[in-house]
């Protein structure tokens, strides 16, 4: 999955449109940002990289692109 790609779905996922978000969009500016997005989240990262992502991770990510890259180390694991 490419991060253009990962910024699509991860908009997909909190109700957005892909041209809303980038990698450096900060998480904590997203009024959609919440436990069901997160879950979200983690099932597109699971389904479509196949990999499940650390959840301590996840919650230190500050931007979108941390969670692409925390998702592509979890991949090359």
């Amino acid at each position: 999955m490419t991060a253009v790609e990962f910024v699509a779905a991860f908009a997909d996922a909190v109700g957005m449109e892909a041209g809303e978000l980038t990698t450096g969009t900060e998480l904590n500016s997203l009024e959609t940002w919440d436990s069901v997005a997160y879950l979200s989240v983690m099932t597109i990262v699971d389904e479509s990289m196949g990999v499940a992502i650390d959840p301590e991770g996840m919650l230190a990510a500050r931007t979108v692109g941390d969670l692409y890259a925390l998702a592509c180390s979890q991949q090359a694991a």
